[in-house]
């Protein structure tokens, strides 16, 4: 009986194993993505491509969260009537 609960121990212990390591993989493609999405935002903020209204409307953050991307990465806020001038198509 020993060997029995010894021997699903062992086949609990690799299968966990096995779906820990997919997971790690996963977690490092997920780290991998999120940081290439946060460089395509920085650097689309800081080459004045798009507001942070409309980075934030096509990806999965709020205004905020992208104006503190951009914050951290040192690229200065729009200027109000860079901003003013762009809405108005000028």
């Amino acid at each position: 009986m020993a060997d029995d609960t010894r021997e699903r121990e062992a086949a609990a212990v690799e299968e966990l194993d096995k779906l820990t390591a997919t997971y790690r993989r996963a977690e490092r493609a997920l780290d991998r993505a999120r940081d290439a999405l946060h460089e395509g935002i920085v650097r689309h903020l800081a080459e004045q491509n798009a507001k942070p209204s409309v980075v934030a409307r096509h990806s999965p953050y709020d205004r905020n969260y992208v104006r503190g991307l951009a914050k951290a990465a040192g690229v200065p806020p729009l200027r109000e009537g860079a901003a003013r001038a762009d809405a108005e198509g000028n």
